[in-house]
């Protein structure tokens, strides 16, 4: 190569080199993303800053205009991700502090945001925005005291400042002081009369303390101050909407989608449409704000949701994978596909899918909520809970959540948990009715009568022909032993609702009761010929017929129950036993051979073969049966269960024992039987003390179990708590002379001293 071709070679290389540095060059970038903001085009803005941000990473200005860009774009988390690291770019930024703690402070990070508050009053002790910030990141870890004393300081620093004492009156309100918080609020608009945010702080002061007119009325004062606002549009829509009167929403949800940019505020046109149940309009809406490429997917997701409404699978689905294909994280997308699997019972599919979401945004509320939701499904109580709680810590009205919690807690016998639950549930909204419900039960549950009858006469009042009141009715007549009254109530709920499951089994319970086994299975009978039963609906059906010695309909009905959803470990419990009782071994084993003809792989059937086969005394088959099942689902609950029990049984391959016992356990936490085998494990290894717990919860599900107080009994006496022991294998004796184990806890009590 010659001088002359590395000359022209080296210009080249300059130029190519200029032209780079121009195109990346950041602070153009940040100057053109800055002014598409500022022409309110923020998707162009994103872009722009985005850019700026990729040539240098470090760029804190660019970052915290981005932060503000997705603001606009109602996109929490991308804001936060953007406002923290510019704050950490620009420690001595006020602005970017304050606005970095307030994105925290929104998505419920409570101390992260105080942190941020105190950094940004570091550099300008006396600004407002960081005070104010301060004191809701405090009344958020619930220190009222303090949140007050910022208050105060802001009102000091800036008496003009009406977002002050609408702080202050907020915090009023929860402490209960409600003619305080009135005057403070006042206050607010007295200072600034043309702020609608103090407007609407009033309004929502009235609206919490049930003095609707008046809300109506500064909300309207809201709007004249002016008319155009968004927020004070969408919060008298929102008022009528909950205030029975969903009909006068309609001009100021028209108004958003009029007159905002942001195709968000065109969603919230539709949802009311939704909720309206116009759903031609809605999906005019939504059809519209889909041709929009930056909201094709958001648009499309809420049309997929109204086709499921519908009864639109296949289009449902359709626009789905549609979306996906095109924006494979768009996480409204994923949670939507994840419902509709749970729906069709592919829990593993449904699992999977959460995790997903929950990788691209392991905060995201709605992820964990329906993670809950699955582990329900399943009977992974323990695992729903914690799933809940975790709501609860991400989403700033967790009201589904909260009576969640109130129902799982009263399902495993928790009462005064429940009672909490439910009354923090009220106090997102007072006149939930689910939550009311849950707290009545709570009442019984702890024989709390009196209580229960006064929640009940107000139920009566305000939903007086409901099914759930009358079975509430039903319960409380119950619990004073009035047989004939909670009859009646039964029958009530029936009328309204003839597939209540609730009103069914305690139709049933009374009827089987009192000699009428005729009536309660014909009742039974007629609502499971009469569409496609549910699973509780199979059992209860089939337990009934049990109870009134219709065995041959008992088992036709588990066997539906069995192949409707094959995780239910009652069902085969039921099964075995019913086999059992009729002494059909082998007809029951050349009938789930023909299953398994058909269905080689069903785990379900070989778990069933094996619980036959243990049933014959023949254990090392029923072990064989219950070894292949696992190793078709590791995780199936029943077989490593029964596995785990045969090994400990013949006290053998303990530690293979505890493993096959803890997945069972964590797949059925409140199964006794799973529980009681958990323990009993541990105290064949000499770890009674990890056992105890275990067998406790099992007594505590099923008292009546003479097995269960034996093993309690010896798990107490290898920690030397005698009295305890003594306790338990006494009741285990009362309860059943001759249980297996008997001879053992006469011997063991004999050894105890005193």
């Amino acid at each position: 190569m010659n001088a002359r071709s590395l000359t022209a070679l080296a210009a080249a290389c300059v130029m190519t080199a200029t032209a780079a540095c121009h195109r990346n060059n950041p602070a153009d970038h940040f100057r053109k993303g800055s002014a598409y903001f500022d022409a309110g085009k923020y998707p162009e803005a994103i872009v722009e800053l985005r850019v700026a941000i990729q040539a240098d990473p470090k760029f804190g200005a660019a970052r915290l205009k981005l932060g503000d860009a997705y603001i606009r774009m109602k996109d929490g988390n991308s804001a936060l991700r953007e406002y923290s690291r510019a704050a950490d770019l620009l420690p001595n930024d006020v602005d970017a502090q304050v606005k970095a703690g307030t994105t925290l402070l929104a998505a419920g990070a409570f101390e992260d945001a105080r942190v941020r508050a105190d950094k940004a009053l570091a550099i300008d002790p006396a600004n407002v925005d960081a005070l104010l910030l301060k004191g809701n990141a405090l009344v958020g870890v619930k220190d009222f005291d303090a949140a007050t004393a910022e208050y105060d300081q802001a009102i000091t620093a800036d008496p003009a400042r009406s977002n002050s004492y609408s702080g202050l009156g907020a915090l009023q309100l929860m402490q209960g002081k409600r003619d305080e918080a009135e005057a403070t609020f006042k206050t607010a608009v007295a200072k600034d009369p043309k702020s609608v945010n103090a407007e609407l702080a009033l309004a929502k002061f009235y609206a919490a303390t049930g003095r609707t007119a008046d809300a109506e009325r500064t909300m309207k004062a809201a709007l004249a101050i002016e008319p155009g606002n968004l927020v004070a549009n969408r919060a008298l829509g929102v008022f009528y909407v909950n205030n029975g009167r969903a009909a006068d929403a309609e001009p100021y949800f028209k108004a958003l989608a009029k007159q905002a940019d942001n195709p968000a505020f065109a969603l919230t046109l539709a949802e009311y449409y939704v909720a309206m149940k116009r759903h031609d309009d809605a999906r005019k809406v939504l059809t519209e704000i889909a041709r929009n490429p930056d909201s094709y997917g958001t648009a499309t997701v809420r049309l997929a949701a109204l086709d499921v409404l519908d009864g639109r699978r296949t289009q449902a689905e359709s626009g789905l994978r549609d979306v996906l294909a095109k924006e494979p994280k768009n996480v409204p997308a994923l949670l939507l596909k994840a419902n509709l699997l749970l729906l069709d019972h592919k829990r593993d599919e449904a699992t999977a899918t959460v995790n997903a979401v929950l990788a691209i945004d392991p905060n995201a509320p709605q992820a964990h909520h329906l993670a809950a939701q699955i582990f329900e499904s399943a009977d992974r109580v323990d695992d729903a809970i914690r799933e809940y709680e975790q709501v609860l810590k991400l989403d700033r009205q967790p009201l589904q959540a909260t009576t969640e919690l109130a129902r799982l807690q009263l399902q495993i016998g928790a009462a005064d948990k429940a009672a909490t639950y439910a009354q923090q549930a009220l106090t997102l909204d007072p006149k939930n009715v689910v939550a009311q419900d849950l707290l009545m039960r709570s009442y019984l549950r702890q024989g709390d009568v009196p209580k229960a009858k006064t929640l009940l006469a107000s139920l009566q009042q305000t939903r007086p022909n409901t099914a759930e009141v009358f079975n509430l009715a039903a319960l409380t007549a119950l619990a004073g032993k009035q047989n004939a009254v909670a009859r009646a109530s039964f029958d009530r709920a029936l009328q309204i609702e003839p597939k209540n499951l609730e009103a069914l089994a305690g139709r049933a319970r009374l009827d089987l009761a009192e000699g009428h086994a005729t009536e309660a299975t014909g009742r039974l009978a007629a609502v499971l010929n009469s569409g496609e039963p549910s699973v509780d609906l199979l059992l209860l059906g089939a337990r009934t017929n049990w109870s009134a010695g219709n065995l041959a309909e008992s088992e036709k009905l588990l066997q539906r129950a069995l192949a409707a959803d094959p995780s239910r470990l009652q069902t085969y419990a039921l099964l075995g036993e019913l086999y059992a009782k009729q002494n059909r071994i082998d007809e029951a084993i050349a009938r789930f051979q023909d299953v398994l003809k058909q269905s080689p792989k069903s785990s379900w059937a070989i778990t069933m073969l094996g619980m036959l086969r243990e049933a014959q005394g023949k254990k090392s088959e029923a072990a064989a049966e219950y070894e292949r099942a696992l190793a078709i689902d590791p995780r199936s609950a029943v077989p490593a269960n029964n596995l785990a029990w045969l090994y400990v049984e013949s006290n053998r391959n303990l530690d293979q024992a505890l493993q096959l016992a803890q997945t069972a356990q964590q797949t059925l936490p409140q199964e006794a039987g799973v529980t009681d085998t958990l323990g009993w494990i541990y105290v064949r290894k000499n770890m009674a003390s990890l056992g105890i717990p275990h067998l406790e919860a099992s007594i505590r599900r099923s008292p009546s179990e003479a097995l269960f107080h034996y093993h309690l009994g010896m798990a107490y006496l290898q920690v030397n708590e005698f009295d305890k022991a003594r306790e338990e294998l006494t009741k285990a004796l009362s309860l059943r002379p001759n249980f297996e184990g008997a001879a053992d806890a006469r011997k063991a009590l004999s050894s105890i001293k005193g």
